[in-house]
């Protein structure tokens, strides 16, 4: 009695390779977004840590506070170029069946989602990012309360035609 089912084996050769220049890149006023924010929390941080030496100013060395503020902007600087040479890394691609996004320089991420696992698709913007004319679209699965894929740096005509396409790939019961 033969029932059908097949389960082959696929050796690592035979898999399709997805290839770097595959993926399109995030605009580049993504970037200009990273450092604004990166500004913002660096101009929080600082602000922070010099109220704290200022109200414990006659409890700490004075070289606790110079080398505090330099290891800050070390760090600040780090993060800055960090950013930069990874911003090169990240990319999305569409395919026939699944949407991929990959990330990272130092810790290099790989997301794929096969449409038929998508639940539901959001498009944010934060205020700066409003303004800038960027989006980014999240992508939720059934089963997880968190996104799944997260494409930052779209513009935003990208971005509502990216979330248009993955919601009309949505079976019509998931819809409801």
């Amino acid at each position: 009695m033969t029932t059908g089912f097949s389960n082959s084996v696929i050796l690592p050769d035979n898999l399709p390779a997805i290839e770097p220049e595959d993926f399109t890149p995030v605009d580049p006023r993504y970037l200009k977004l990273i450092y604004i924010n990166h500004l913002i929390s660096g101009v929080i941080i600082g602000l922070i840590l010099l109220f704290l030496f200022i109200l414990l100013q006659n409890e700490v060395p004075g070289w606790v506070g110079w080398t505090s503020g330099g290891v800050f902007i070390g760090i600040i600087i780090y993060s800055l170029i960090i950013s930069r040479l990874s911003f090169f890394k990240r990319g999305y691609l569409i395919r026939e069946r699944d949407i991929a996004y990959q990330r990272g320089l130092i810790r290099y991420r790989l997301t794929s989602i096969p449409f038929n696992r998508i639940q539901h698709v959001e498009l944010i913007q934060s205020l700066i990012a409003k303004r800038m004319g960027l989006a980014r679209i999240k992508v939720y699965t059934a089963g997880s309360a968190a996104d799944d894929l997260e494409i930052p740096g779209l513009p935003l005509e990208v971005a509502s035609r990216i979330r248009e396409f993955l919601t009309g790939k949505i079976s019509p019961d998931e819809q409801d």
